[in-house]
């Protein structure tokens, strides 16, 4: 096989060394001719050639010119092309398309040659050729359809001829143009007279909001990030817009506090829906609120007067582009040559380039089993000197084999330009979640209500993390406090934390697992409550419950349920799941399932991000309720195959690259996950802050400050066992425990005491049962019974 090869590339020198010789020949011929030697039309037998080639160049160059014209110099030009091919072994593969495409491009040459000059230059121009097509066109379309048709012809006959592809070629020269005006515009500015003190026109942006709101407003000013490589005036100029912000920032909470004292003296023209009581009173101090007591305000911004975040105060993307044309070309030509060492004959149909990873499509000859291309992984790795490469065995809907290799050269993929994509602000998402991009550049952005639950997991430092802020950043572009509402859980106690005081909060940041177990439980009463409020409204989802007609709708529910307005969505993000799985299993499990299974018509949805995907983590309840998942690198194959139920997690790069599997696909898209850092996320909640304060729900505080107290207490050594015989039998009383665990009257009364503290048992309801708030982990999920 190998001597074969080496005999092709001999044989691919020789053919180049005759093009390079006969256009070299050509070509000085072309250069030397004269009117005056002697050829075939004329006759001067006693003057000698003035061509240096001697009398077979004076032919030569005389029925060129005679024939094509000044088009004749492209003869030449194309077999020095082809010699450079054959040398640097890019042999053509169909070479009668090739030599087609010759033709028709030198007759197209020699046409517009003709066409461009006046008529009695037409022969020496384009020549015999060029003259009768020019006469037709000059006939029949005149001059300038004339060029335009020949034009056309002649870039089909360089596609044929050349495999030249006329839009990277634009593009390519576009940007080689931008830069250098770039270069020369900052240039051109060293000379320049200083500007005065004030901001330039382009930044004067406004945040989105109302075309008629005050004057004031107008100050704000979204800072402008750093680009790289700034210089130190840009930095000056940073620092005044900083100033600007914090000025605005300021005005924002004055008009916060005039409209709380506006409130207090209209108090009856209140158009939001009703607060919980017992608000803390202005006096107290602005601390961050605790999460044993947290603060709630009363006079929150109307759901009118509230602005979304800009665009501005996300960085903008690098203007300097990825270009890396010459290893698309190279990696095709490596992947076909390395197939056909090992007797596998591919041909590279197509390749579309993403910012980190670029996929290349091959189509194997007919009888090629796919398996025996898969398992020359290892092979392509070494010849490709890539870290590691992905087959897509066979692509769906194509019939071709996908193979994934990594950029040399990546780019970042920043949540500005998402949310500034086309996708984006044309799709029609109620809970847009943005991605990132796949593998060939194109934004990946779904709807969380379609999914409608999302798993995520990866090991530390894979991107997980950072993905989780760009979903949270996004739905915070895009929703409004009265619309979204937020229960965080963080048992890492660092991750979320920024995100506390926001207005989106129904609760400050759970960080203790005990408490969250609790917080699930209250997110799955709540979850019971709006089933009963969409019974009492005829509406069968939130979406439809929040068109409705308020007025034909009753005050109250069942069991005196107040019925609000319209109901926001409920999104709970879990940042570690493996912490709250090893301390309280079966409470968060259960509570996890029932979720997942019912909570989509109420507007509630999960977000579980996990480092450790195993199957004590994430078992096969929880699995099997979420069909929208997203991995980023895994440990293992076995990792990979719980998380996805396929192997390929393992062989991903880090740092962002991740497999979405998204409900209904048969297969992931991979993907660059979009980047947000610390300074962006900072400024965007400072944002939705100065507007407005966190209204937490006084009920989870309740509850949450009951748990801890109960969790502090010293529990009884048979309490784990008393919890299960409850849940077995079904019965939550003192006599059934005395009978199971031969227990005292009053010990068996404190268990029960500390079950209904934990939120475990409802409270004594005199003759009836207790009810119990928790399902047993192996029976079918079923809604509590009514209180």
């Amino acid at each position: 096989m190998k001597s074969s090869k080496s005999n092709q590339k001999r044989i691919n020198e020789v053919i180049g060394t005759f093009c390079l010789l006969i256009g070299l020949f050509t070509l000085i011929c072309l250069l030397f001719y004269h009117p005056s030697d002697v050829s075939f039309y004329t006759s001067h037998p006693n003057s000698a050639p003035r061509n240096v080639t001697g009398i077979v160049g004076v032919y030569l160059s005389h029925y060129l010119r005679f024939t094509f014209g000044l088009s004749s110099f492209a003869i030449p030009a194309l077999f020095l092309f082809w010699a450079c091919c054959y040398f640097l072994q890019k042999v053509p593969s169909k070479k009668w398309v090739e030599l087609l495409g010759i033709i028709v491009s030198i007759i197209s040459v020699s046409a517009i040659a003709s066409l461009a000059v006046p008529q009695d230059w037409q022969i020496s121009a384009g020549g015999v050729v060029g003259y009768l097509i020019s006469a037709y066109f000059r006939k029949y379309v005149g001059m300038i359809g004339g060029i335009i048709i020949a034009g056309c012809f002649l870039a089909l006959s360089l596609i044929l001829a050349t495999d030249f592809l006329i839009y990277p070629a634009l593009s390519r020269f576009w940007g080689w143009a931008g830069q250098y005006f770039s270069n020369f515009s900052k240039w051109f500015k060293k000379f320049l007279p200083p500007k005065k003190q004030g901001l330039p026109p382009q930044r004067s942006k406004r945040i989105p909001g109302k075309e008629d709101e005050p004057k004031q407003e107008k100050v704000f000013v979204p800072p402008k990030v750093k680009k790289y490589g700034e210089s130190e005036d840009a930095k000056e100029e940073q620092k005044k817009e900083d100033n600007k912000y914090e000025k605005a920032l300021a005005i924002l909470k004055a008009k916060r506090e005039a409209a709380a004292k506006q409130e207090t003296d209209f108090e009856g023209k209140e158009t939001r829906p009703k607060k919980t009581a017992d608000s803390v009173s202005d006096g107290k101090k602005k601390d961050e609120p605790k999460e044993d007591a947290p603060v709630s305000v009363s006079a929150p911004i109307p759901y009118q007067d509230y602005r979304l975040p800009g665009i501005d105060l996300l960085r903008a993307r690098d203007s300097s582009e990825v270009k890396i044309e010459d290893d698309l070309q190279g990696n095709s030509k490596i992947l076909e040559e390395t197939l056909a060492d090992f007797g596998v004959e591919v041909k590279v149909t197509a390749v579309e380039q993403g910012p980190v990873i670029t996929r290349y499509e091959l189509l194997p000859a007919p009888g090629m089993k796919v398996t025996r291309i898969v398992g020359l992984s290892d092979d392509l790795a070494l010849a490709l000197k890539a870290t590691s490469i992905r087959f897509i065995a066979p692509i769906p809907g194509k019939s071709a084999i996908g193979i994934e290799i990594p950029n040399s050269t990546t780019a970042l993929v920043t949540l500005r330009e998402l949310i500034e994509s086309k996708e984006y602000k044309s799709g029609k998402f109620n809970l847009p979640l943005i991605l990132g991009k796949d593998t060939s550049g194109k934004p990946i952005v779904s709807d969380l209500e379609d999914m409608p639950h999302l798993l995520i997991a990866g090991t530390t430092g894979s991107g997980k993390t950072v993905c989780v802020n760009s979903i949270i950043a996004g739905l915070l572009y895009s929703k409004t406090p009265a619309e979204l509402k937020f229960v965080m859980i963080d048992p890492k106690m660092v991750e979320l934390s920024i995100y506390r005081d926001i207005p989106h909060m129904m609760t400050p940041v759970v960080t203790d697992p005990k408490k969250a177990a609790v917080t699930l439980q209250w997110v799955v009463n709540e979850m019971d409550k709006r089933y009963k409020i969409l019974a009492a409204s005829t509406t069968r989802n939130i979406e439809a419950f929040n068109l409705r007609d308020s007025k034909n709708t009753p005050k109250f529910a069942e069991e005196e349920i107040e019925i609000p307005e319209r109901l926001p969505y409920i999104i709970v993000v879990i940042d570690e799941l493996a912490d709250l799985m090893m301390i309280a299993q079966d409470r968060v499990e259960t509570a996890i399932m029932r979720l997942a299974q019912l909570s989509r018509a109420v507007g509630i949805h999960l977000i579980l991000a996990t480092q450790r995907p195993s199957v004590d983590v994430i078992t096969g309840v929880i699995k099997a309720n979420f069909p929208a998942r997203i991995s980023f690198k895994v440990a293992s194959k076995v990792d990979s195959r719980t998380v996805l139920d396929m192997n390929g997690a393992d062989k991903l790069l880090g740092k962002g690259d991740m497999l979405f599997l998204e409900p209904g696909q048969p297969k992931p898209i991979r993907g660059q996950a979009a980047l947000i850092v610390d300074e962006e996320i900072n400024r965007i909640v400072a944002f939705v802050k100065a507007q407005q304060k966190p209204e937490y729900s006084e009920e989870l505080i309740r509850i949450q400050s009951g748990n801890l107290k109960a969790s502090n207490a010293e529990k009884d050594e048979l309490y784990e066992e008393a919890v299960q015989v409850v849940l077995e039998t079904r019965q939550a009383s003192v006599s059934v425990l005395q009978r199971k665990l031969r227990l005292g009257y009053g010990r068996a009364a404190r268990i029960i005491d500390m079950m209904e503290d934990e939120g475990i048992v409802g409270p004594s309801q005199g003759s009836k049962p207790r009810d119990i708030l928790v399902d047993n982990i192996t029976s079918e999920p079923s809604l509590p019974e009514s209180q």
